[in-house]
């Protein structure tokens, strides 16, 4: 329904019909400056040709930098979901396992693509009555797990204790844990770097590139290996351009993410005050971009999201696409502050 229900969005507002968009992960702010005219210079100066599928040298270097690894670790992709996929398939491939773990509620990619990939997605269940927090990922057995620090579609953080106790079962266990950190530059407080899990980032959300499809693993040797020949008879390779835009990015990176989490901090803000006031539920985000809310007279969230788009012209993503949670609805909070209140009122 997640998916289905982005496309009649998307087919009503092509129709002519105003939609207010708060169902699919687009930040609504300007891709940085800095980013567009590093893409053009290479665009109008630069013959096009293809680049080496582990990522532009540059790029994996100044990641490399961000990160604390080596640069072989980094391999520089076409977006973080393509990676996590790409992860999924290189890891079992070489596995007698065939159990995938995570947590939910969950990014519906994870889910997806083990069934696409024919692994068996493990789900843990958390509520918001714990914060949405989980006790332990069943491992044993498991080809690879999977965390999302920050939460989509919570923007929950996790606690470090609990990251760091499920690293420490994994290494016991055998099984590679992914971190798939695509907000972490988002969060509003600072999120530890964890050094024994693989960590996948995305320039989407941090820098407001979510088009330009542009992310990248830190990995064992190893598997930075398998990934580069992934690529090679996928995507062959990012866009010179598009990575040298990531390279500008990452060369303001600090102006850029205190600037985009001051803006999510505000626009948080000012939905949290309106849901609550309409007799929402959710626990407080600790990061840009979503808060997952409940409330008691949603009794089924595909059916409300649909009819709220119908009749109301406003988008959300049901809880159902995130897991078994049919009384929750995810909201992004990718629209200016005023159309945030009279979106959450036609919610309510």
């Amino acid at each position: 329904m997640f998916y289905e229900l982005a496309e009649k969005a998307l087919a009503l507002e092509k129709s002519g019909k105003r939609i207010i968009r708060l169902n699919i992960g687009d930040t609504g702010l300007p891709t940085p400056q800095c980013a567009i005219d590093a893409a053009a210079q290479v665009i109008e100066n630069q013959k096009s040709g293809y680049g080496s599928s582990a990522g532009l040298p540059a790029l994996r270097e100044k990641i490399a930098e961000r990160e604390g690894c080596e640069t072989e670790e980094v391999i520089v992709g076409p977006g973080s979901k393509h990676l996590i996929y790409a992860l999924m398939s290189v890891i079992s491939r070489e596995s007698t396992r065939h159990d995938v773990a995570f947590p939910s509620p969950y990014w519906p990619m994870y889910e997806l693509a083990c069934r696409q990939i024919g692994l068996n997605p493990v789900i843990v269940k958390t509520t918001m009555e714990n914060g949405w927090q989980f006790d332990n990922l069943p491992l044993n057995g498991a080809a690879m797990a999977i965390i999302c620090n920050p939460l989509n579609p919570t923007s929950t953080v996790y606690s470090e204790k609990l990251v760091r106790n499920t690293l420490a079962e994994a290494e016991t266990a055998g099984v590679p844990l992914v971190l798939d950190e695509a907000y972490k530059g988002l969060a509003f407080r600072p999120v530890p770097k964890y050094e024994n899990a693989i960590r996948v980032r995305s320039f989407s959300k941090e820098f407001n590139m979510e088009g330009w499809r542009l992310g990248y693993a830190v990995v064992p040797k190893d598997v930075a290996k398998k990934l580069i020949a992934f690529n090679q008879i996928t995507s062959t390779c990012v866009p010179d351009f598009i990575q040298r835009a990531g390279i500008a990015c990452l060369e303001n990176e600090k102006e850029i993410l205190d600037a985009n989490r001051a803006v999510w901090n505000k626009r948080s803000e000012v939905a949290q005050k309106a849901l609550k006031a309409a007799g929402f539920r959710f626990v407080v985000p600790d990061s840009g971009i979503y808060i997952f809310a409940t409330h008691d007279a949603i009794t089924d969230s595909s059916t409300y999201a649909l009819e709220l788009l119908e009749k109301k012209g406003i988008a959300v993503a049901p809880g159902t696409g995130f897991g078994d949670y049919k009384n929750f609805v995810r909201i992004c909070l990718n629209q200016n502050e005023q159309t945030m209140r009279d979106a959450i009122e036609r919610m309510k």
